[in-house]
């Protein structure tokens, strides 16, 4: 279990009267399913002029201590990440022996790159440590110090630790001349106490919380970010040689932003004119222009992310990028754009956040808002939010981690839009599955045809972009297997036809042992997906969101072949829910030879909050309950 120090926080347990052994014994009887606690964990951001120039800095510690020997070896590993923007200034870690008094220093320390997955170069570093003599009852700590070279980029502080802390503290210093402003997040029940005080010649605010429980995590959550309380700090001003504005409003931001693309494409390039010329030729509308011109950048620019410093915000020439064929989403933004607007398109460099990012330009306008640059096109009356970066996403269905999200859009250097990425609703994302089954004496066979469209298209591209013929195969058995995990794949095929937004996938199957014969009856469950299997929510556990990537519909048709001599005796009723959050509709039909148990189901909403989590749960058991029940075939009497 390795821990990673993102933004640090909090002051030494207020137990200054108590002996180490004391110490432990009280937090251990706190605790006593805990593996180990924080028992410091703070933050101390400080402001200040340097040089004319305005910098902070932020000093961390962090304590855990350990409450049994099992899990020592879990906590003896821990880093500390740093970047261009975020110097690593100071290091100090040590090992506190039980009895409070003996502290053994850390003997190494190595710092390598700590690149994110899809990025090709960034300037992030990770400094890693071991901690010696780990036992119950002592307890890691880890000081340092990040110097923020850029204070427009400074982090929220946010407490996402899986381990309960005894109090966490966030200490903001400003000096006169310095004007912050900061903003509370997902802290309706004031869990954080605040407090302000002026001492020589600085402002200090500090938020407080106690006895901080540990939080689940789900795989279906959104980021912490949606429901951890959290303090984003900002500069609104400060005074040099001349009262510099730094943030306060949107006009502000896109300021700010917009500073990026002063340089931008100032020239055409002939190349790059002579390729968007041969793309658009003989095309009559400008949206089959601009689908000729997203198809060839998503299949030759490849994504290669590079961030560093500013570097990670400026966009490079789209000649640059046709030249190298590689960019990042900023120099996809560049060359979509230019090459739109070379063949009359309206089109703009736009900033937007991704889903994993809670807030809107109208409630956070500072560089946190967003992560992520897209185009944005006016065609026919109608905008078009084209992200170069999703490979197979189609020009009137941006990919689904931007939907629902706002966009800003530069108009001009004075003039910018906010606009909102309409979420495609759930006709437009469909999963429709044909399965035909037959019985024998070992279990069923059959085949599958499933039809995939909209997100569940790009979905299935996005996955068999680099896979060879045997993760293919492994990729269709997981796409395809149902009933049982006795499933066995047979013959299969895959066709994808981008152009008509589809995929298909078809495969023969098997599943030993599956059904039952009892004298002259068979009894078969033809549920062989339950979708809403597992869905219902430990409302005394799960206290955060629920988060669904786009709205579908999924029909599964399970067609059984009616063996001669038999006929159905008993078929399940028909049931139907609808709610404000998805509606399933299952029914059994019976035709010549066949019996067919369709599932439709609709999905609403994109976003479950804890407060509906009863409503959600209400009409699980239900389905959960028809999912097991099985159809009866009986032998022909003679």
């Amino acid at each position: 279990m390795q821990r990673k120090i993102l933004f640090g926080l909090i002051q030494i347990l207020g137990l200054p009267f108590w002996g180490a052994g004391q110490k432990f014994a009280t937090i251990k009887e706190m605790y006593p399913e805990e593996e180990a606690v924080q028992v410091v964990f703070s933050r101390d951001l400080r402001f200040f002029m340097e040089n004319g120039k305005l910098v902070a800095e932020s000093e961390y510690q962090q304590d855990i201590m350990l409450l049994n020997d099992k899990t020592a070896s879990f906590f003896s590993k821990s880093s500390v990440y740093h970047s261009g923007f975020n110097e690593l200034k100071s290091l100090e870690a040590y090992t506190i022996f039980p009895d409070g008094r003996k502290k053994q220093p850390i003997t190494e320390k190595k710092t390598t790159a700590a690149t994110q997955n899809a990025i090709f170069y960034d300037d992030s570093r990770e400094t890693s440590f071991n901690f010696p003599s780990l036992q119950q009852g002592a307890t890691t700590s880890v000081k340092h110090t990040l110097r923020h070279t850029e204070p427009r980029l400074i982090g929220p502080f946010i407490y996402t630790s899986s381990l309960p802390a005894l109090k966490i503290t966030f200490t903001v210093t400003v000096p006169d001349g310095i004007e912050v402003d900061y903003i509370i997040k997902n802290d309706a029940d004031k869990r954080f106490v605040f407090s302000s005080e002026r001492k020589r010649g600085n402002t200090i605010y500090r938020w407080e919380m106690d006895k901080v429980k540990n939080a689940l995590r789900f795989g279906d959550a959104p980021d912490e970010y949606y429901y951890m309380p959290h303090v984003i700090v900002y500069v609104k001003s400060y005074q040099d040689s001349q009262n510099n504005k730094v943030f306060g409003t949107v006009a502000d931001l896109y300021k700010w932003n917009y500073g990026f693309l002063e340089e931008l494409n100032k020239m055409e390039d002939p190349v790059l004119r002579a390729i968007t010329d041969s793309l658009v030729a003989g095309k009559k509308t400008q949206l089959d222009k601009a689908v000729a011109i997203y198809k060839w950048v998503q299949g030759n620019i490849r994504y290669v992310a590079f961030e560093q410093g500013l570097e990670g915000f400026r966009p490079r020439q789209a000649a640059d990028v046709c030249r190298k064929k590689y960019g990042d989403c900023k120099d996809m933004s560049s060359i979509i754009t230019q090459m739109l607007k070379m063949c009359g398109i309206e089109a703009y460099y736009t900033w937007i956040g991704t889903r994993d990012i809670p807030y809107k330009y109208s409630d956070v306008a500072l560089p946190i808002v967003d992560n992520h640059m897209i185009s944005v096109a006016r065609i026919e009356g109608k905008w078009y939010f084209i992200d170069g970066t999703a490979s197979n996403a189609l020009i009137d269905m941006p990919p689904h981690h931007i939907q629902g999200k706002e966009a800003l859009v530069a108009i001009s250097r004075d003039e910018y839009k906010i606009l909102t990425v309409p979420v495609a609703a759930s006709g437009a994302s469909t999963l429709v599955d044909s399965t035909f089954i037959k019985l024998t004496d070992q279990g069923i066979t059959g085949s599958q045809q499933v039809n995939y469209n909209g997100y569940f298209a790009t979905d299935v591209w996005d996955e068999l972009l680099y896979k060879n013929d045997r993760n293919r195969q492994e990729f269709v058995k997981r796409k395809m297997g149902k009933g049982s995990n006795k499933f066995i794949l047979g013959k299969y095929d895959i066709s994808e036809n981008k152009d008509a937004g589809n995929a298909r996938i078809t495969a023969d199957f098997e599943i030993p042992g599956y059904g039952k014969k009892v004298g002259d009856e068979y009894y078969l469950n033809l549920n062989l997906e339950k979708v809403f299997e597992g869905q219902l929510i430990d409302t005394a556990k799960r206290k955060i969101p629920k988060s669904i990537e786009y709205l579908f519909t999924i029909e599964q048709n399970h067609i059984l072949e009616i063996p001669d001599g038999y006929t159905v005796s008993y078929k399940p009723d028909d049931l139907l829910v609808d709610n404000a959050w998805y509606r399933v509709e299952i029914k059994y039909t019976t035709g010549q030879k066949q019996l067919i148990a369709t599932q439709r189901i609709t999905s609403k909403s994109l976003f479950i909050d804890p407060a509906d989590f009863v409503k959600w749960n209400k009409d699980l058991p239900a389905i959960q309950s028809h999912y097991k029940e099985q159809v009866v075939l009986e032998k022909h009497k003679k």
